[in-house]
């Protein structure tokens, strides 16, 4: 059988000794916008797909037809790394509408992705400082196009809804966001016979019921595949000729929807202290921006992309997954390595979010220690959370005590 589709910890989340430090370089091909450059398969240098977990690099296109609104996603294949990957199953070739407006995510489990080849539509960072595991082409021409769409009535975005009793979150909401939100993608690639990669089409995964799915580590993929269906939320998707099930939520999709349907909380849009927009270590306006255009985020100011001021809103996070720690304790892990359940993972993931650098240095920055503490056995494995819920709401209130903190117990 085919081993389940599992998100491992974008490697910003949590410094381990034994990630060795990696950067991906990747070739554009010629005409990546079109039918043709959409099938070329990319190119991997620096790094190799086959170490997917630690160094897997993948990209994700969404196509929208400007007369009538319909939206479909499609996932280019990379098809060679520095060693062993150079076989693939050739891809499908996409079937674009007249005036198609087209724009690619890339998204990465290695440390940075560095473009190369034809990247006159790309935003790989500011200058020589990449983003780290994200970028982007063409990106505000697309949403600019699905918004008139919307507007004019021919796109439909359905509603996040509730579940379990409770606002279905988005992908800006304050509840489920981390040190750096909106970064990286929900595609997935399979791994056929150990040195062949292919799309993840319907027909590919039905031929290859034993290959290898490879997977970003995404936050999109993480509220998509597992918090929202937690809930009894639906994801908002659209057609995607290769995604297994032949449709497919997209990072582009995710962020129209929450774009307009802000959460009751308030929607959370890239910060200064996000570790993906600093500039050698230092705070810039300037790359906060570019960032955010890719995700279709308004542009910032020094005022509204406060780092404090972010840190206030993401005690929200902290008290949505304790309010759902019995549902989510009964919820699989995304990485069953790190967490023993999704209700670990998460507060996790907070925790080291909440931290000091690589994280967003809210510790720091409000004056407090960290809110929770965690359990883990002898292999590192977190078992058990504990969240200060009153040192959070005083967080969220702006009546911080700082009595609060953070211990780590190896059973």
């Amino acid at each position: 059988m085919r081993p389940p589709t599992y998100i491992s910890l974008s490697l910003t989340f949590l410094s381990c000794a034994s990630i060795a430090f990696s950067q991906c370089t990747l070739n554009v091909p010629q005409n990546p916008l079109t039918a043709q450059g959409l099938a070329t398969p990319y190119t991997l240098t620096g790094c190799n797909q086959l170490d997917f977990s630690d160094q897997g690099v993948f990209v994700e296109a969404a196509i929208i037809d400007p007369a009538t609104g319909q939206i479909q996603i499609y996932n280019p294949l990379l098809a060679a790394a520095t060693t062993g990957a150079g076989f693939f199953i050739p891809p499908i070739v996409p079937t674009l509408p007249a005036n198609a407006v087209v724009a690619l995510w890339f998204g990465s489990n290695a440390d940075t992705v560095t473009l190369t080849g034809d990247t006159a539509t790309c935003v790989n960072g500011l200058g020589t400082s990449v983003f780290g595991q994200f970028a982007y082409c063409n990106a505000p021409a697309w949403f600019s196009a699905a918004i008139t769409t919307v507007q004019n009535g021919m796109t439909k975005i359905p509603a996040p809804g509730t579940g379990s009793g409770q606002a279905c979150p988005t992908i800006r909401d304050f509840r489920i966001v981390d040190q750096d939100q909106s970064d990286n993608v929900v595609t997935t690639y399979l791994l056929v016979g150990g040195n062949t990669l292919a799309q993840n089409t319907p027909a590919n995964s039905q031929a290859n019921p034993d290959a290898e799915v490879l997977s970003n580590a995404s936050d999109n993929a993480l509220i998509n595949e597992f918090i929202q269906p937690a809930l009894g939320c639906t994801s908002y998707s659209n057609t995607c000729t290769t995604c297994p099930k032949g449709s497919s939520p997209a990072l582009a999709t995710n962020e129209l929807q929450a774009s307009f349907f802000p959460p009751a909380g308030g929607p959370a849009m890239v910060p200064l202290n996000d570790p993906m927009v600093l500039v050698n270590g230092q705070q810039s306006l300037q790359k906060v921006n570019l960032y955010r255009s890719g995700v279709n985020q308004a542009q910032a100011d020094n005022a509204n992309a406060s780092g404090t001021t972010y840190c206030q809103q993401f005690a929200q996070s902290g008290l949505f997954i304790s309010l759902n720690q019995q549902l989510f304790t009964g919820t699989t892990s995304p990485a069953a390595d790190q967490a023993t359940n999704l209700f670990t993972f998460l507060a996790m993931r907070f925790s080291a979010s909440f931290g000091p650098a690589p994280g967003l240095g809210c510790i720091q920055l409000l004056n407090v220690a960290n809110p929770v503490t965690l359990t883990t056995d002898g292999n590192g494995i977190v078992t058990a959370a504990t969240i200060n819920t009153q040192e959070l709401q005083q967080i969220l209130t702006g009546t911080v005590s700082g009595s609060c903190g953070i211990t780590l117990v190896g059973e």
